[in-house]
């Protein structure tokens, strides 16, 4: 059996915002549709780094007939993790675009990596990783 992961979806009450939110951090929209019926009728953004399907997607999803989830809470159960060139600037371009940090950088040298959390808009939890800082 073989396995590849290709996609994530993160529910969102404001599709539009998170949409912004995420494109800031450098994602790029593939597709946007409304689809299903019922209680799970949802409006969607396709987003990817490269513009396109052919790397990992990250799917906003608002459910169009149920109340938006509750705010995450940090750690919670699941966050998605980005890397990025520096941590830091991202760390400031999220706090620019209205998310939070919750862990700011630091340099992890037994993962080889400078790693730090934030929030989005919503408070869904980040985590950013890049290279370590030097000393």
């Amino acid at each position: 059996m073989s396995v590849k992961m290709n996609n994530f979806k993160l529910v969102v009450g404001d599709l539009a915002r998170a949409e912004r939110f995420y494109a800031a951090l450098g994602l790029v929209v593939v597709n946007r549709n409304l689809g299903g019926e019922d209680e799970v009728r949802q409006e969607q953004s396709w987003m990817s780094e490269t513009g396109d399907m052919q790397s990992f997607v990250l799917i906003l999803t608002r459910f169009t007939e149920l109340p938006p989830p509750p705010r995450a809470t940090y750690p919670g159960e699941v966050w998605l993790v980005f890397t990025v060139p520096d941590v830091d600037a991202a760390l400031a371009r999220i706090e620019q675009e209205g998310g939070s940090i919750l862990r700011p950088g630091q340099n992890r040298p037994e993962h080889h990596v400078r790693a730090a959390v934030a929030a989005d808009v919503e408070g869904h939890p980040i985590e950013l990783v890049g290279p370590l800082l030097p000393d």
